[in-house]
This record gives structure tokens, C-alpha cells and sequence, in this order.
């Protein structure tokens, strides 16, 4: 079946009703929250800062809800990619060892050796640490509706032009013939759509996310929520994922660049994957929309390992690029089951409406 361009903008459109993105907490339930703030200096367009923030909350019985961890990072990028700093109000020591570092592969290799107890046990600290890695990657999409854009934000700053760069092959998306490139192999820009949308957070509960930096100039963010709970033998997992930039002289809204739903039941006993249905609410081309489809082959699979797995086995061609992200961020599910052992069955629960509702 042919995909259908209007029918993504419909779920896009449906995506911006109350309470789909952070939906009411469930009573007997863990949510986990994560975002990165991509700031950039004042006057200064070759470094900026990304400011991480995380907490687990808690919510019982009556929806009474107890924050049972946070964690913070700040991390300084400097004009070379690579960290000037990188510190943590809960943990100053070690990170700041791992200055000079870039944020993809070279500090996720160097945390896994000198903190290897905090990607074991999926902490707060070890999900800002992972996403430095994508948060610098989208970091430039912070200039796309300011001040002539990002190209002329390179020019400024003296860096490549990063739509510059051939892409072919390095996703589902990205093959010859796909209106996903130019000829020469470059990302085609002119047939992306990169919608505006409400601030995402809105919500009366003050509890529903946590508190983000209220900040003016160029800035973009990556946001995650992740909440789970028991149902019968099955550990459900439902989790969102937004990039999005601020929009020179608005405040109200904002240019999304990817948002993903998906939700993911597993063996409660043996965290082994035993469904998934993803939603890609917002993606560049329409050629993306194929990506749902590549995240049944983890189907089996154990939660704890899914972190190393899906760069394997949804490589490239074989699999969206910003899905994958978010699929390897379902290992947090091992870390949050601990503290879900407490909470019975409630068969009296109804699901969280669908955007089909």
C-alpha cells in the first residue's frame, strides 16, 4: 500500500491534542522523563552548551506522585564538536575527565569503561550521558528558523554546512530514488516537512514533566517520556521522543523535526520483548514513514540488551536513524523494572486513549 502523505499530517494534527504527549500518570506506575537543551553563547555562534536534566517518578495508587531520582549534566561544546566541559551537580566526579571527548562513540565508549555500574544499571545519569550524542547532532537545527538559518549560522561560525553532507545510505530513507535525496546524495530539504507545533509540555499536572529552562535565542531540545507499568504477567512500556527548535520571535510555538510514539510489552519476569507498535507522529519525508516496520525484528529480545543490539541489527538502510535512538532508549525499561516490583495488577485501569480515539 502506497504511503499516504495526508494521513501523516492528520496524526500530526491529532498529536497536538491535550494529554497525548504526556498523558495523565497512571496510578500504579514509573515515569521517566529526560530532555536536552541545546543553548547557544551569546555573540558567540562556535560553542554552545546543552543542559541535560532527568527524573524517575513514582506515581502509587492514588496518583499521588514521589520523585525517586534526578540527575543533571552540563555539557560545554566547543567549536570543534568535541566537550569543553562536562560536569553534574549529583555526580561532579569523574565526568570531568572526559573533556576533550566528542559526544557520540568516544564518550560512550569512555563512560562504559571508568562508570560501568551506571549503563549496567540504566541510571538517570547514564540516559543524559547516551544522548549527548544525538543532542549534538540536532544541535544546529537550532538556527533552521533563525537568523537566515543554518547555513548562514555555518557561515557565521566558520563550521561545515552540515546539508552539505552526502547521507546516502545512511538510513531506510536515504537510498538512490528517494525524495529523501538530491541526486548528488544530498538530504533534499525542499521536500521535508518540518511542521510547527505547540510547546509539547503543557499540562496542569506539575508533576507530568520535569521543569525546563525557560530561555530566549536560538535553542533546541530532545525530549523524552518513558512511563511503564504492570499488567498481568507483562511489563508495558509507553514512550515518546521529540527534536524540535525555537522559532525566531515566537514563544509558542515550535518547528518539530522527529516525534516518535511507540509502545512495548514485555515478559515481566524475563524482560523479553513480546510486542511493539510504533507511531511516527512527525518525520522529514515520507519515505520515513516506512520505519515503523523495522522494530519487529527485536521482537524476543531482551530489554537489557537492546542498547548494543539495535545499532546491529537496524543498521543503516536496515533501519531509521532516530528510531533507533529511541528503540536502544527502551533498555531503560531494565533499569525501571526494580523499582516497579511493588505494584500490583490493577485490572480496573483502562488504557491511555489512542490518537484513533
Amino acid at each position: 500500500m502506497p504511503l499516504n502523505p495526508n494521513a501523516f499530517r492528520q496524526m500530526a494534527q491529532a498529536l497536538n491534542r491535550p494529554g497525548v504527549r504526556v498523558p495523565a500518570r497512571r496510578p500504579n506506575s514509573i515515569r521517566r522523563t529526560s530532555s536536552h537543551q541545546s543553548v547557544w553563547v551569546p555573540g558567540d555562534e562556535r560553542k554552545y552548551t546543552i543542559h541535560g536534566r532527568a527524573r524517575d517518578l513514582r506515581t502509587d495508587a492514588g496518583a499521588h506522585p514521589v520523585s525517586i531520582g534526578e540527575a543533571s549534566v552540563t555539557a560545554a561544546i566547543g567549536a570543534d564538536g568535541r566537550l569543553d566541559s562536562l560536569s553534574s551537580n549529583e555526580t561532579p566526579d569523574p565526568l570531568g575527565q572526559f573533556a576533550g571527548l566528542r559526544p557520540g562513540g568516544e564518550l560512550r565508549k569512555a563512560v562504559a569503561t571508568v562508570m560501568p555500574d551506571e549503563g549496567a544499571n540504566d541510571t538517570l545519569l547514564h540516559r543524559l550521558l547516551d544522548d549527548l550524542a544525538g543532542a549534538t547532532f540536532m544541535s544546529t537545527a537550532a538556527w533552521y528558523a533563525w537568523e537566515g538559518g543554518i547555513e548562514a549560522h555555518a557561515q557565521r561560525a566558520g563550521i561545515p554546512v552540515m546539508s552539505n553532507r552526502v547521507v546516502t545510505g545512511v538510513c531506510l530513507s536515504h537510498v538512490p530514488g528517494s525524495p529523501a535525496l538530491t541526486e548528488d546524495g544530498r538530504g533534499a530539504d525542499e521536500n521535508a516537512d518540518h511542521p510547527l507545533g505547540p510547546l509539547p509540555l503543557a499540562s496542569l499536572d506539575p508533576w507530568a514533566f520535569h521543569q525546563l529552562a525557560d530561555t530566549d535565542g536560538p535553542n533546541q531540545s530532545r525530549l523524552r517520556r518513558t512511563d511503564i507499568w504492570r499488567d498481568e504477567d507483562d511489563l508495558v512500556a509507553d514512550a515518546w521522543f521529540q527534536d524540535s527548535s525555537a522559532i525566531q520571535g515566537e514563544r509558542s510555538r515550535r518547528i518539530i523535526f522527529h516525534e516518535y510514539g511507540a509502545v512495548a510489552r514485555f515478559d515481566a519476569a524475563t524482560l523479553a520483548l513480546k510486542t511493539i507498535a510504533v507511531t511516527p507522529y512527525v518525520l522529514p519525508y515520507v519515505s520515513c514513514h516506512a520505519a515503523p516496520a523495522t522494530a519487529k525484528v527485536l521482537i524476543g529480545k531482551n530489554a537489557r540488551e537492546l542498547r548494543n543490539l539495535v545499532p546491529v541489527a537496524l543498521k543503516g538502510v536496515a533501519g531509521c536513524t532516530h528510531l533507533n535512538d529511541m528503540l536502544r532508549a527502551l533498555q531503560d525499561v531494565a533499569g525501571l523494572a526494580a523499582a516497579s516490583e511493588g505494584f500490583a495488577p490493577d485490572h480496573e485501569l483502562t488504557a491511555p486513549a489512542s490518537i484513533a480515539d
